[in-house]
């Protein structure tokens, strides 16, 4: 696992943070136990040592014991004036208990009044210091080898901790969007992670139902529209065949015509958004879409045709859906002329076609929805063209970007796809260049 906060990682330093203050708790209880059974063993052979020179010593005359570690030395009351007292004990204060450092070697002194005169004694204690140094040493590079092992082991232990976590990471990784989806395998799985397999089973079971269900709803809707659509369409076809249509009626069921082939074809194409599998391809021409789209703007949106300024400097051939396109581009201008009182400005060039308009700006709740992956609109009304231009572009595998927004206007791309656009120039190799434009 690479990443910065993943689990394993996680584990280690826990385990590892765990261990080392473990250690260091256990150095410092055997320093402490050490220390305090080194003070009882010197208190119990001072006493010792007293209870030897008291047992040996006469009461009335000086008394001097001095062995390898031990010097003792005792004087009566009475002679203390004239006895001169061994230079160890002359520099201390009478009486003293404790630690003290004669040249290179420590001494424990214990210099104490007794029935009829001062016991001084000194042992050299500096072999037990060395024996410390030496036992902490011993103490730390154990600690030490003790960390160096537990470092692996931590390691190999955590890995193994971590792989179930893994192996349901990567199943869950390996899971694509489709109608129909793998569901996690339970066996072996650990009954801490059995609930996380088990929701997100019925989880991915609930989807596939909602998304059937929502697939036949959506078959049902698109039959009932198709319907009304034909009669509508045959009853022109009938009215036309009698030839008793004046001028102006003509026109008009002209424009009819125009509006039942188009809602013909956004059925079709919502449609197509929702299924799965491969489009329809033909050739397209952009700049002949935009043009037969302006052609009736004027019916929908008021003086739109002067508003409309088209600038071609190329007439890209493109081998997509034709009628994903052509519901693209009526979306996009669609929504600039409703939104905006301007003009609109339409940019063709080889690899993309912009919208220019002079309208307040691209509000911030849409940006979304042209940076991530599109989203569901909020509302109703509010936002569905642009949400449905997002979702043809990703059916197309075209690119729609938010070049800039702002009080004076706003600017979007429509990247062509390089596959359509070397599709189209493959397919325009092998036959003559004709423009389909479909209806």
């Amino acid at each position: 696992m690479t990443a910065t906060n993943s689990i394993e990682r996680r584990v280690i330093r826990y385990v590892i943070g765990s261990v080392l203050l473990t250690l260091l708790a256990t150095i410092a209880g055997i320093s402490v136990v050490n220390t305090l059974f080194e003070e009882s063993l010197l208190t119990r052979q001072m006493q010792e040592e007293r209870s030897f020179i008291m047992g040996n010593i006469n009461p009335d005359e000086p008394y001097t014991w001095n062995t390898a570690t031990v010097q003792g030395f005792y004087v009566p009351d009475s002679m203390q004036a004239e006895t001169e007292t061994p230079e160890i004990f002359r520099s201390r204060e009478f009486p003293f208990s404790g630690e003290a450092e004669v040249g290179e070697k420590k001494f424990m002194l214990e210099n104490v009044p007794v029935n009829g005169g001062r016991l001084y004694i000194a042992k050299d204690i500096s072999i037990y210091e060395r024996q410390d140094v030496a036992y902490k040493r011993v103490l730390v590079v154990i600690g030490l080898m003790l960390l160096g092992l537990a470092v692996p082991l931590v390691r190999i232990t955590s890995r193994h901790l971590v792989t179930p976590l893994v192996y349901l990471m990567r199943q869950i990784k390996s899971i694509e969007p489709a109608p129909s989806m793998p569901r996690l395998s339970e066996d072996g799985v650990d009954q801490e992670l059995l609930v996380v397999v088990r929701s997100l089973n019925r989880f991915l079971d609930e989807m596939e139902t909602y998304v059937k269900r929502e697939k036949m709803l959506l078959g049902m809707a698109s039959h009932e529209l198709r319907t009304p659509i034909s009669i509508i369409a045959g009853a022109l076809d009938g009215i036309e065949c009698r030839g008793e249509t004046p001028a102006a009626d003509a026109r008009a069921m002209l424009r009819i015509r125009r509006a039942v082939s188009g809602m013909g074809a956004s059925v079709q194409a919502i449609l197509s958004l929702m299924s799965h599998g491969d489009l329809a391809s033909d050739r397209v021409a952009p700049l002949l879409l935009v043009q037969e789209e302006m052609k009736d703007v004027d019916h929908i949106h008021h003086r739109a045709r002067e508003r409309v300024r088209l600038h071609e400097s190329a007439d890209p051939i493109l081998l997509a859906d034709p009628v994903l396109v052509r519901m693209l581009l009526r979306n996009l201008i669609d929504n600039a002329l409703q939104h905006t009182t301007g003009a609109l400005d339409v940019i063709i060039e080889a690899t993309w076609i912009e919208f220019r308009d002079e309208g307040p700006g691209l509000p911030e709740r849409y940006h979304s929805a042209l940076t991530a992956r599109p989203i569901v609109p909020t509302t109703t009304a509010a936002g569905l063209g642009l949400f449905i231009a997002t979702l043809i572009c990703e059916r197309l595998q075209w690119q729609l970007k938010l070049i800039d927004t702002g009080p004076d206007g706003t600017v979007l791309r429509v990247i062509f796809g390089t596959a359509s656009a070397a599709a189209a120039a493959n397919n325009e190799c092998e036959q003559p260049r004709t423009t389909v434009a479909t209806q």
